[in-house]
């Protein structure tokens, strides 16, 4: 069984082996892979872990269907058509996590996954057999180095045979509007998060944090990655300013799995209201938990244990998401990444009631801003294009209503 292993180094990198859970060992190619085609290159921790998932999958698939792939390769026998579909249909399966063994995972934070019945999405799919097409050209060219040019044109035309195979990919932003709460849903979040809600879920030591939490993404947007890397030193309370700051590989953070923020970093103002939320979390609450002085992480861990005081980890805050999440069936869908979705709806409803419209193109420039991203990415355009069908379907329906059921003339006429 194969699966992924997490680890720090001693400058504080975050690194990633595909790792052979019976016994513990990392396999050689794919990780030299990772190493010399990603890691080198400076590709972000994030993506050479996503790439060791994908090749985890394509372990399992040669694993599962008996395949020495170096022997193969070795002998110059490429995959046939139907192992190519075989290929296909195996990464379509949906991997789910397992508890690893402890004695195993003492040095190293491990991710044991086995494959379920239910499907990925075209999505996930697609970057799978990107990925493995990608590392099969890499393998098969550095295992025949002084291959002759027809053996070399062969390895391209079979891994080109698998990226044939992968799904239409709908663009990620495609669905963008459908991923954000309505005003009624946002009622029934703020009920659940407000302190002593007899709809609450969480415990009254955790409360402020946890709204924090929410209204931290709400109301700025920002990505969960950003929000676990916040430190206190961020915030400036003379000037109710909030510092998002990108950072990689830092030393003091004791999370193996640590968080990246993706985005720029940028400088976000703080509303009276959410400035007392941070003060009153920090100076009241915060401060009690054990441990937590000794790191200026804003939002840490409160339960006992060897954590308690940590900055938490980003499965706690999955945790946190999935607890409001389950209060109610309105939030059933609800995920931290949709507030940010939320955000730019409530953005482009503000930009459009102002008495005097800013320019697309403003408007683009400042979201842009706000949102992290690099300006002229064409990100900020997609929500001002979503909005702007919004607004017109509804003006579409408010049309066809005050018609009533008049029907013209041209249509009673006969043919």
């Amino acid at each position: 069984m194969y699966g992924v292993s997490r680890f720090v180094m001693d400058s504080g990198e975050r690194n990633c082996l595909v790792v052979d859970h019976s016994n513990g060992l990392p396999l050689f190619y794919p990780n030299l892979y990772l190493t010399a085609q990603l890691r080198n290159r400076s590709v972000a921790h994030a993506t050479i872990e996503a790439e060791a998932s994908h090749l985890v999958v394509f372990q399992r698939f040669l694993d599962r269907r008996g395949i020495d792939l170096e022997e193969r390769l070795s002998k110059k026998q490429f995959f046939k058509d139907f192992e190519l579909d075989d290929l296909r249909d195996f990464t379509q399966r949906k991997l789910r996590k397992l508890p690893v063994d402890p004695s195993i995972s003492s040095m190293f934070s491990l991710e044991e996954l086995e494959e379920s019945t239910d499907k990925v999405s075209n999505g996930t799919q697609y970057v799978r057999l990107t990925a493995i097409a990608n590392y099969l050209s890499w393998f098969a060219k550095h295992l025949l180095d002084k291959a002759e040019q027809s053996v070399v044109e062969q390895i391209d035309v079979m891994c080109e045979q698998i990226k044939a195979r992968r799904p239409e990919k709908k663009g990620r932003n495609d669905n963008r509007r459908d991923k954000t709460l309505n005003d009624e849903q946002l009622d029934v979040l703020f009920e659940v998060i407000r302190l002593g809600s007899d709809h609450n879920p969480f415990t009254g030591s955790v409360q402020k944090r946890n709204r924090l939490i929410i209204l931290l993404l709400f109301h700025l947007g920002i990505r969960g990655g950003e929000l676990l890397n916040i430190r206190i030193r961020d915030i400036d309370f003379s000037k109710n300013q909030l510092k998002i700051v990108r950072r990689a590989d830092e030393k003091d953070d004791t999370r193996t799995n640590a968080p990246n923020a993706k985005t720029l970093g940028r400088l976000l103002p703080l509303g009276d209201v959410l400035a007392k939320e941070l003060h009153d979390y920090i100076t009241m609450e915060r401060r009690k938990v054990p441990n937590a002085q000794r790191n200026d992480y804003l939002i840490v861990t409160h339960k006992e244990g060897p954590t308690q005081g940590q900055p938490i980890s980003k499965a706690a805050y999955h945790k946190v998401i999935a607890v409001v999440r389950a209060v109610s069936p309105q939030l059933y869908a609800m995920s931290g990444h949709m507030l940010r979705h939320t955000w730019n709806r409530k953005f482009s409803e503000k930009m459009d009631s102002m008495d005097s419209a800013l320019s697309e193109a403003r408007q683009e420039q400042i979201r842009s801003f706000l949102m992290g991203w690099k300006e002229g990415s064409g990100t900020a355009a997609i929500y001002n294009r979503r909005f702007a069908e919004q607004k017109g379907h509804e003006a579409s329906l408010q049309m066809q209503k005050n018609s009533g059921t008049r029907v013209p003339r041209s249509l009673n006429r006969d043919n």
